[in-house]
């Protein structure tokens, strides 16, 4: 995203649309901070700037995929597509009933880093991808993530996108249950080694009487789980062996 100074007036509309403050007003105009720019089309669409002077540049390679995550109107290229085709991840669990993604047993690691107001570096979502490898993980094939990384059995991405920001993206694992003390314990140290946030969530198969078989973890270690989830009811017709 560009604004053009010669056009700009400085009403400030662009100002207060930005998703992660990368827009200021300076000299008595708008200026865009191109390193925290996440390229989410945001301001475009909202501020409905009055001379047209700001306006979407030509995004090419490595930039361009700030806005493959960022925007969700953006459609990813073909090379690079995954299950869903927009976005920063899959559907997780919410087809499990036709997917079978996760089997009883599996627990699902569903991290995403960054958020809007702060955004999130490539270099700091590498340092999460580097720590859950000391965890086992299993990443899921189907992401835009994974089609990013240069080493997946090491969490290595791409050189070219390291500096890279955006607004957010979702990491999406598996991992065995009898690891799950351990994941968590290694999520917990890792998180203070970014400058940035990121949400932890879990997913798993409910026992009889809606139980969650991760409980018994969750007391032993002192923690209190967000009681709110995504249910997957069970309601589709499988396409999977069971």
């Amino acid at each position: 995203m560009i604004i053009d100074r010669e056009t700009c007036i400085g009403c400030g509309e662009c100002v207060f649309t930005c998703t992660v403050a990368a827009i200021r007003q300076a000299d008595e105009k708008a200026a865009i901070d191109r390193e925290m720019c996440v390229e989410c089309g945001n301001c475009l669409r909202i501020a409905e700037c009055p001379t047209g002077a700001l306006q979407q540049d030509e995004l090419v390679w490595p930039r361009v995929v700030r806005k493959y995550f960022s925007d969700n109107q953006q459609p990813w290229p073909k090379e690079l597509c995954f299950s869903t085709g927009y976005g920063r991840g899959t559907d997780e669990c919410k087809t499990n009933d036709r997917s079978g993604r996760f089997q009883r047993g599996q627990v699902g690691v569903m991290i995403e880093v960054g958020r809007p107001g702060v955004s999130a570096s490539f270099r700091d979502v590498e340092k999460v991808l580097q720590a859950l490898i000391k965890a086992d993980v299993e990443f899921e094939e189907k992401t835009p993530l994974t089609a990013l990384m240069k080493d997946k059995g090491k969490g290595i991405l791409r050189d070219d996108i390291r500096d890279e920001r955006v607004l957010s993206c979702i990491i999406e694992a598996k991992i065995k249950k009898e690891d799950l003390e351990k994941t968590i314990g290694i999520v917990k140290q890792v998180a203070t080694e970014i400058d940035t946030v990121f949400s932890f969530g879990l997913v798993t198969r409910l026992e009889e009487g809606f139980q969650s078989p991760l409980e018994p973890v969750f007391n032993a270690m002192g923690i209190h789980p967000r009681p709110n989830a995504k249910i997957n009811l069970g309601l589709g017709k499988p396409i999977f062996e069971a």
